[in-house]
C-alpha cells in the first residue's frame, strides 16, 4: 500500500530487538509517538526525571521528508530521526521499514550516558496485523 506524507510513518512498528513505535497523526506536519521497550512498556527517560516515552512530539517536514521525534524538549536533548523506506534493502524480506538514527545537541554532553535507553537501533517494520489489513484492501 503506497502512502505519502506523514501517513508513511503512522501506525505500529516493531524492531528485530522487540522495541516498538506507535505513531499517530495529529495534523499534516505533527504526530504523537510512543516508544516502547520489548516488554511493551514505555522507556523511562531517566535524563528527564523518569518521564515515560509516551506522546512525544514528532515534526514532519513534507519538503525534505524529515520525521523527527523530540525525545526531550524542542531545542535540547535527543532527537530520533526516522527515514521511511518502502522496500528496505537491509531487511531480509525487503519490507517497508522505518530506519532510525539518534542525534543530540552538541552542548548536551551529559546525555552520552543515556544512548542505551533506546536499545539497539534496528530498523522498524510494520506490525504484521497492519500488513495483512493493508493487503486485504486490494485483494
Amino acid at each position: 500500500m503506497l502512502r505519502n506524507g506523514i501517513a508513511q510513518f503512522v501506525g505500529s512498528w516493531i524492531s528485530e530487538s522487540g522495541y516498538r513505535l506507535r505513531i499517530k497523526k495529529v495534523r499534516k506536519d505533527l504526530a504523537s509517538v510512543d516508544f516502547l521497550d520489548p516488554r511493551g512498556l514505555p522507556v523511562k527517560r531517566t535524563y528527564m526525571g523518569g518521564a515515560p516515552s509516551m506522546k512525544m512530539i514528532a515534526q514532519y517536514d513534507d519538503y525534505y521528508e524529515n520525521f523527527e521525534v523530540d525525545l526531550w524538549e524542542l531545542g535540547t536533548g535527543f532527537i530520533l530521526h526516522l527515514d521511511h523506506e518502502y522496500d528496505y534493502l537491509l531487511d531480509p524480506e525487503q519490507r517497508e521499514a522505518l530506519v532510525p538514527a539518534i542525534s543530540r545537541y552538541e552542548r548536551d554532553h551529559f546525555l552520552d550516558a543515556f544512548y542505551s535507553l533506546f536499545g539497539p537501533l534496528d530498523h522498524f517494520v510494520r506490525r504484521e496485523a497492519q500488513n495483512k489489513k493493508a493487503r486485504g484492501l486490494f485483494s
